[in-house]
């Protein structure tokens, strides 16, 4: 029983932690929700991997429902016309563990349905009163910061008659950033912002951990200086249990001036929570317990690990 369980599930590489616990749960996923063969492994030609799933651009299956599809379907079209940010085709697709199709799983329903989406950002932007788009893998046409920094996903707002942003990062088990990222135009931004959100120095926010956090804000910043938006927010989307991404999240917002305010850190616990206490259908309901199952419900597939 043991061998076909391990054979169900299938490849998983050598790691530990949080890391090993997730992509285990996204395999018994794959195996026993979707019933799907292991897919390619991305790195080893000629390897399949448990936490991959095949054929899934024509399958659509590392998708929750047919409004995740559509926002996908829309942000490739969208893409077309604007060319921001990456979107790694394979890892949305067929990539179970990837932060690209969860970011569409969670948020793909709010692109779709503007009302939902300001009721459900209201649950924490609560001076927010319409929101006018929301937008995966943003980044502003004009590359202010000189690199790749995009937001995972983004809001237009509206707060009364100013016109504002909120992006956010959004981790799985991916790390942020490891790698320590500097450029001129990170100083000039920096510099232009006068203090007046930045109040560590500049050394400390191209430090590794922080730098992808840091990439984000400058390019709020930059938006803000150049008159694109009124007022620009950021933050950090993560698994509740994640506690190494909230604990420098934590430490990055302490080195902003009102930094609890400019950046915030919601977590599955949180968004999943706030969804339920809305009156809404059956479906969304049913869509949230899925999103529960899928990333945060390690107790579904708790016997076949151990």
């Amino acid at each position: 029983m043991k061998n076909k369980l391990k054979e169900l599930i299938g490849n998983l590489p050598s790691e530990g932690g949080f890391k090993k616990r997730m992509r285990f749960h996204q395999a018994w996923w794959r195996a026993f929700v979707l019933a799907d063969e292991p897919g390619n492994h991305p790195g080893e030609k000629n390897k399949t991997i448990g936490s991959v799933i095949l054929n899934g651009k024509i399958t659509r299956k590392n998708f929750l429902s047919s409004n995740s599809i559509a926002a996908v379907e829309k942000t490739l079209q969208e893409r077309e016309e604007t060319r921001s940010g990456i979107l790694a085709e394979d890892r949305l697709f067929n990539n179970l563990l990837s932060s690209q199709p969860l970011c569409f799983n969670f948020f793909g329903e709010l692109k779709l349905d503007r009302d939902f989406a300001l009721s459900v950002l209201r649950c924490f932007y609560p001076e927010i009163t319409r929101v006018n788009d929301v937008k995966f893998e943003f980044a502003p046409r004009k590359k202010y910061t000189n690199d790749n920094s995009a937001f995972d996903v983004a809001f237009d707002v509206m707060a009364g008659g100013r016109n504002g942003l909120i992006g956010f990062e959004c981790k799985y088990t991916d790390s942020l950033s490891s790698k320590k990222y500097d450029k001129r135009e990170y100083r000039l931004i920096f510099d232009r912002s006068g203090g007046e959100t930045f109040i560590a120095p500049y050394e400390k926010f191209i430090m590794a951990e922080y730098n992808q956090l840091f990439r984000n804000q400058l390019m709020c910043e930059a938006l803000i200086q150049n008159k694109d938006y009124d007022f620009v927010l950021t933050g950090l989307f993560c698994h509740q249990d994640d506690k190494d991404a909230q604990k420098t999240a934590a430490e990055f917002q302490s080195m902003l001036r009102d930094g609890a305010s400019k950046f915030r850190v919601i977590t599955y616990q949180d968004y999943l929570e706030s969804i339920q206490r809305l009156d809404i259908s059956w479906e969304r309901r049913e869509l949230s317990m899925l999103l529960w199952a899928r990333y945060c419900g390690i107790k579904l597939s708790e016997n076949v690990f151990k």
